[in-house]
């Protein structure tokens, strides 16, 4: 399985670097790092929110807005997808997620009044690790240790204001070592696969690929069928605490994917995120009328002609 010699890899790779960076001190990089680090898998209390705005070859095709809300075992989920059409207007789509202490949670469609019941394993974290995840954050701190030394000056500042303290990053391809784009690469297929492929072994035979036009979104198609990302350059500020934790993010990040038929296309995402209210954040339980959703056989009924709501357009008015 793929997963399992990306493992391998980083484990290998992690234990390679270790032995050469044991004697590193912690830089401003890995600072950064480590923070990040700490804000996805060891915060239990805080609330998300943030805007990603996506473009392909200089065109925008998607924008997605987060509102993301951690209560201990208690999640709150809110996802808004903005897809440009044609005639200028925007076609909206997404879920919310909200889960409890036990494990159960409910999906709430956008586009139509309903919901669905599930369940999961507890999580008290904004995400939930992993033992790849815990070998690829484990490199990355290695690396960062040992990149920020041979990074030119002005590549990665610090400056102290108001008892905050913001990082800016602007780096370029041409800046980062052979070893450290490929780590990027391996990192952003592995979560590629992790978010949008779950327990999936993408392996295709000839017959089995498909033309980039042939998905339904641009999306689709670059998480599927992207076999290498290249980082063209970023240019990010991201602004911690007293306490060292992440209060805000913001930037853009350039990068190329590689298609399985060798096309590059230049990918774009410009992004802000705001961290707030640590330890008091509060997620209010599921209640159906609080969003004017019912279950699925409620809303179907016996009908097998699923109802289209009128603010939702045919997939071809929208931008490729």
């Amino acid at each position: 399985m793929r997963k399992t010699k990306v493992l391998l890899f980083l484990t290998s790779l992690a234990l390679c670097v270790s032995l050469l960076t044991v004697a590193l001190a912690e830089t401003t990089l890995s600072r950064l790092w480590d923070c990040g680090c700490d804000f996805l898998f060891e915060t239990d209390n805080a609330t998300v929110t943030g805007e990603f705005s996506l473009a392909m070859d200089g065109q925008h095709f998607k924008t997605a807005k987060l509102h993301y809300i951690q209560d201990g075992f208690r999640s709150f989920y809110d996802l808004t997808l903005l897809t440009p059409r044609k005639d200028g207007t925007e076609r909206e789509t997404g879920w919310t997620i909200i889960a409890d202490d036990a494990g159960a949670h409910v999906w709430v469609e956008k586009i139509y009044p309903i919901y669905h019941e599930g369940s999961d394993t507890p999580c008290n974290s904004l995400l939930r690790r992993s033992v790849e995840l815990d070998a690829l954050t484990e490199l990355g701190s290695l690396l960062a240790k040992q990149l920020e030394p041979m990074l030119p000056e002005g590549v990665i500042t610090s400056a102290e204001k108001d008892g905050l303290n913001t990082i800016h990053l602007s780096i370029s391809e041409s800046q980062l070592p052979d070893t450290v784009l490929s780590a990027l690469n391996l990192a952003a297929l592995f979560l590629s696969d992790r978010w949008f492929a779950y327990s999936s072994d993408r392996t295709y035979g000839e017959d089995e690929r498909t033309v980039f036009e042939n998905y339904v979104t641009p999306t689709a198609a670059l998480t599927d069928g992207t076999v290498r990302w290249t980082l063209r350059n970023a240019d990010a500020d991201f602004t911690m605490d007293s306490q060292g934790r992440l209060q805000a993010a913001q930037g853009t990040v350039t990068a190329a994917s590689t298609f399985w038929d060798g096309e590059v296309r230049e990918i774009e995402m410009s992004f802000s995120l705001a961290v707030t209210d640590y330890g008091e954040s509060k997620v209010t339980p599921f209640d159906p009328a609080d969003y004017g959703v019912m279950l699925p056989w409620e809303f179907y009924g016996d009908s097998t002609d699923y109802p289209v709501p009128e603010t939702e357009e045919a997939p071809d008015t929208e931008v490729d």
